[in-house]
């Protein structure tokens, strides 16, 4: 080729990447033959100098747009789909809503997208209905599958699931934990978890448990049958022992009397009534009624022996409830509490009401459309092939938790490499730059 047609094939290829949606004519009014670059310091000192590619710098001006700043920063997956962005006001700067894609950039400017168009840009497609319907139909199908085999031998099933993760993880180069289903670490896991839980949930029920409480649920035992009470009404909550003090409360309040009817007497009043026995002390002296007379006293008298007893009792049921549970135990009790889903209906009849319902125990949801109004693969996930064209530059400071991003300076070119991102060589550059530098000539 010519000197001129390599110039001008430079030109093409550079320019199908760079500005592509830009008119000729346009990108002739913004080029800019100065190039600017950053001055070897070391320049005067003998040896090797990296050379600066300045040339690399030819489409410079491009990447003070807005435009091309937030595909650069990864807002967006185009330069394109970054214009149809700001034109539809989602893309700010410095606060203030911009409509022109074409707004040039100072140093220190503040640019923002609206997250969820951030989230449409860089998320996988969102899936069909049909084909969702077709892989989650298949998932449920292997899953019932599964649940049967668990079931007929838990062992054999265990040991397969561990397996396969094992050859996961070393075809990952041990990136995964590969005893995460290991039947040692998953025991000792869940147990420490287990007894972490309850050991919660009974700080809480004890903080929680007072006289007060005590003595209403005693009379709620009590509201919920009142014609035929005896001492194993208690049982179930109090415990064997202490039951036979919950009925001497039940008899030293009177069998007809009128906190028993539940008709008559609200769940407010009841707590009034309760308070009389319990009442709030404010400097050593009762606030409101208190009740006074033999009966009472031994009323609280039973209701604070009831309440030692009963926490002593939730202590005593975490312990037993919290020993180490066999091997056998785990797997089998794995096994046993596995569910089969149910069949997903025809698509005939999905495709009037456009979902369907899905709990699978890695799946909540349509796969892909979970939540089927977002434009996007949901629950959100990175688009295929996005790490080769995750490449941040250095003149924009991006923050993608916000969805914000600091135009530092415009890019340059330093000893050894060029701040404008560009997939062609220097040579390819320097023959477009002649090109628009001698306009066209």
């Amino acid at each position: 080729m010519t000197l001129y047609q390599q110039k001008w094939t430079s030109k093409a290829e550079t320019r199908a990447y760079h500005g592509e949606h830009l008119t000729e004519n346009r990108w002739q009014a913004i080029f800019q033959s100065k190039l600017e670059g950053v001055a070897q310091l070391d320049a005067s000192l003998k040896g090797e100098q990296t050379p600066t590619p300045m040339v690399l710098q030819t489409f410079a001006a491009l990447e003070k747009r807005l435009d091309f700043a937030l595909y650069r920063s990864m807002f967006a997956s185009s330069v394109r789909q970054a214009r149809k962005y700001i034109l539809t006001k989602h893309v700010k700067v410095n606060g203030v809503t911009i409509l022109h894609p074409g707004y040039t950039l100072k140093p220190g400017d503040v640019f923002s997208v609206t997250p969820e168009r951030v989230l449409e840009a860089l998320g996988a497609k969102k899936p069909h209905l049909k084909e969702s319907y077709k892989i989650d139909k298949e998932q449920v199908i292997k899953w019932a599958q599964f649940v049967k085999e668990a079931k007929e031998d838990p062992f054999a099933a265990w040991n397969s699931k561990t397996e396969k993760q094992r050859q996961r993880s070393n075809a990952l180069k041990g990136k995964l934990d590969p005893y995460e289903f290991d039947v040692e670490s998953l025991v000792t896991k869940r147990i420490s978890n287990l007894q972490k839980n309850m050991r919660k949930d009974l700080t809480q029920r004890q903080n929680e448990i007072s006289r007060k409480t005590v003595l209403n649920n005693i009379l709620s035992i009590i509201r919920s049958n009142p014609t035929s009470i005896t001492s194993a009404n208690f049982e179930s909550q109090f415990g064997k022992k202490t039951s036979t003090k919950c009925f001497q409360i039940y008899e030293l309040l009177g069998a007809k009397n009128a906190l028993f009817n539940k008709d008559t007497v609200k769940d407010t009043d009841l707590k009034k009534e309760i308070e009389k026995y319990f009442p709030v002390f404010k400097d050593g002296k009762a606030q409101g009624e208190r009740l006074e007379d033999t009966n009472s006293r031994k009323v609280r008298q039973l209701v604070t022996e009831v309440r030692t007893e009963y926490l002593e009792k939730l202590r005593e049921d975490f312990e037993h409830s919290s020993k180490e549970p066999s091997k056998k135990e785990i797997v089998e009790k794995w096994a046993s509490n596995l569910r089969k889903h149910p069949k997903i209906p025809a698509f005939s009849e999905i495709e009037e009401k456009g979902e369907y319902y899905l709990s699978l125990p890695w799946q909540k949801g349509v796969w892909g459309r979970k939540d089927a109004s977002k434009t996007y693969f949901t629950p959100w996930k990175p688009r295929q092939f996005l790490a080769p064209f995750a490449v941040l530059p250095k003149h924009i400071e991006i923050s993608f938790p916000t969805c914000h991003a600091v135009y530092l300076r415009d890019p340059v070119a330093r000893p050894g490499e060029s701040e404008v991102i560009s997939p062609f060589s220097q040579d390819v550059h320097e023959r477009a730059y002649m090109y628009y530098v001698r306009k066209g000539m």
